[in-house]
């Protein structure tokens, strides 16, 4: 799946002059306390800035308790953590929050997140702390034609996974100046994303 996962990426054009696509890339996570490790199967990497988006697969099939939703969320904290440490070897300001996009893979069908990251709920993570607020994060599952466990094979559900993938750009590429709005319309549900004025 790493492998289809990051050559459906680059086909899509997440791979550009300024970004990379990786697979099985270690990121630092400070837990408890402690400096543990968080492996992502595919991410997106930006040469200046760092991770913008992390992929997991859902790994069940192999073991029953191996959910991928917290596995991704752990990246997505990760990467609020290795960005801003890559921001202050810059003399930047480290990030007060962050949307990091993530990405859950069942065989080839793919659930698209917006993680919020914050520094009140990185402080509580790193210091094994219980957080003050609410984390939400948001969830796209396509609506397909077909069933979902066949994911990409069947035509139909490809060219509508496949306009998920470039509606999700935006949040990936600009995540702080989009926010994905999930429409029930006649094309399945398919993701779109709206600017949003600030």
């Amino acid at each position: 799946m790493d492998d289809f996962a990051a050559e459906l990426l680059r086909a899509l054009g997440y791979e550009t002059d300024d970004t990379v696509v990786r697979t099985r890339k270690t990121l630092r996570l400070f837990l408890c306390g402690e400096k543990v490790y968080a492996k992502t199967d595919v991410c997106v990497l930006d040469t200046r800035t760092g991770v913008l988006l992390v992929v997991q697969e859902d790994k069940s099939h192999l073991n029953p308790t191996a959910e991928p939703e917290p596995q991704l969320i752990a990246e997505a904290i990760a990467a609020f953590q290795e960005n801003n440490v890559k921001r202050e070897g810059a003399a930047l300001e480290p990030l007060k929050e962050a949307i990091i996009p993530g990405i859950t893979m069942i065989g080839t069908f793919p659930r698209f997140y917006k993680i919020k990251v914050t520094d009140k709920l990185n402080y509580a993570i790193r210091h094994g702390q219980y957080p003050e607020t609410t984390t939400r994060v948001y969830r796209h599952t396509p609506r397909v034609p077909r069933r979902s466990l066949d994911g990409m094979k069947p035509l139909d559900n490809r060219k509508l996974v496949v306009q998920c993938y470039e509606a999700f750009k935006p949040v990936v590429f600009q995540p702080q100046e989009y926010v994905c709005l999930c429409h029930r319309s006649q094309e399945a549900g398919m993701l779109t994303c709206v600017q949003q004025t600030r």
